[in-house]
């Protein structure tokens, strides 16, 4: 597997689940990604695992701390996008309707970051990289491979994210305006309107995990105590998906390509 050593400018460039139960959710996602564990403390007892595929950076663990079990957050995926200069994403997201969660603030030496809720809700946070530049592996089984946003207004959020980190509207698929965005020419994710049969869920970034077997890693996340939001699914030309839940309540997707 080639390694990732760069990503462009407003692409996403990594994840982390933030956990009730880290020891749980670490034992979950190594059964199904075969992901290996590298702890780094953060603090007396507390602790940030870089997940590994083939000794490569995939994704990131750790266990919620007072602030964010105090605020009720639930488990869940955080997606990060690379930026050049933190300041002016967060100086510039609440002239567009944008809020700042906390931050800009340095990460030790890996890279400086900020949290940001885009105007429909949906969260996610920049990344400035200096000593950690994200995922170092990607679209081999168990990295990351795709990332979307499912919110209420879809022009909106497009407006949002070409404008806050500069990236390019793309093509539109199908019937079901599922708008792709770029990133110095290339797709990087994309955005989807939450519709009715869909049922009710906030807006919110989804990430999607490279699988060699989307069927197989469905059954294998059941059997561990996960649950399926969306099952097994061809899409004609593209590839197959499902979008799980983990045992701690963080929702994910799986993705093979045809």
């Amino acid at each position: 597997m080639p390694e990732v050593t760069s990503h462009t400018l407003g692409a996403p460039s990594w994840a982390e689940l933030s956990t009730t139960d880290e020891a749980g959710a670490m034992a979950f996602y190594s059964a199904l990604f075969g992901w290996e564990d590298e702890p780094h403390p953060m603090g007396e007892n507390w602790f940030y695992h870089i997940q590994k595929v083939g000794g490569l950076d995939a994704a990131a663990i750790y266990e919620q701390g007072e602030e964010e079990r105090g605020m009720g957050m639930p488990p869940h995926w955080n997606t990060y996008f690379t930026v050049d200069d933190v300041d002016a994403v967060a100086e510039n997201a609440p002239r567009i309707g944008g809020t700042v969660i906390f931050g800009p603030m340095d990460v030790f030496e890996d890279g400086r970051t900020v949290r940001i809720q885009d105007p429909q809700g949906a969260v996610f946070s920049v990344w400035q990289p200096k000593g950690h530049i994200g995922a170092r592996v990607k679209h081999d089984p168990g990295a990351l491979t795709w990332h979307e946003l499912l919110t209420t207004n879809s022009e909106a959020g497009i407006g949002f994210y070409t404008s806050l980190l500069g990236l390019e509207r793309g093509e539109t698929m199908g019937s079901m305006d599922y708008v792709l965005l770029k990133s110095e020419g290339t797709e990087v994710l994309g955005v989807m309107q939450i519709t009715p049969d869909m049922g009710e869920f906030p807006p919110h970034w989804m990430a999607y995990f490279a699988v060699s077997d989307v069927a197989a890693s469905v059954a294998r996340a059941q059997a561990m105590g996960g649950s399926v939001i969306v099952p097994a699914t061809d899409i004609p030309e593209i590839g197959s998906f499902a979008a799980l839940m983990d045992p701690q309540g963080a929702t994910f997707s799986i993705f093979k390509g045809a």
